[in-house]
């Protein structure tokens, strides 16, 4: 029998070598957006409910990314940013168009929702469909994000708290709350 010897151990690569032997690769703005630009736009579509209010989402916030895209640190979480400005965007929007709108008899009882009940306990697909899209359309603005973020587009709690600029818990809070609203109006016919 041959004694074979113990190989001599092979050094251990560190970061920093790495980023000696490999040029680091510079990520522009394009390359973002093109990366992650149709679930951003996505994100949008399921905070307005239509397209055209979905573009024009989208197009702010793919011009406000733009512009601050030089103070951007290189190894932020550009996913993230970007929802966050998304976020901002619909927030602001919803604060403006808020304070725009006549606070008459007429124009605040169309927005709040009527409790329909069907009589025979059965109500089309469709029919409740919409019901549940006017529903989570009347959420508080964070409430509904978060919702949309998470049972739409599965994206983790502390994703989540970066776009709503707060913490885990607070997200978590925003989701359940919301939840629980929906299965308060929704819990006996879905």
């Amino acid at each position: 029998m041959v004694a074979v010897a113990d190989p001599a151990p092979v050094p251990a690569v560190r970061p920093a070598s790495l980023a000696v032997l490999e040029p680091a690769v510079e990520i522009t703005f394009d390359d973002t957006l093109a990366r992650h630009g149709a679930e951003i736009y996505r994100f949008a579509l399921h905070l307005t409910r239509n397209r055209p209010d979905a573009d024009d989402l989208y197009q702010e916030t793919a011009l406000k990314a733009y512009r601050a895209w030089d103070r951007l640190p290189r190894d932020a979480n550009h996913r993230a940013w970007l929802y966050r400005i998304a976020s901002n965007t619909f927030l602001s929007d919803k604060r403006k168009s808020s304070r725009l709108r006549s606070l008459d008899a007429d124009g605040a009882a169309e927005t709040i929702p009527a409790l329909s009940r069907d009589d025979d306990g059965r109500l089309d697909a469709g029919t409740l469909l919409r019901e549940v899209e006017s529903f989570i359309a009347a959420l508080p603005p964070k409430q509904r994000i978060a919702l949309v973020q998470r049972k739409y587009l599965a994206i983790g709690y502390a994703e989540i708290a970066a776009t709503l600029g707060c913490t885990e818990d607070a997200a978590r809070r925003s989701v359940h709350e919301a939840l629980r609203k929906l299965r308060g109006r929704f819990g006996d016919r879905i």
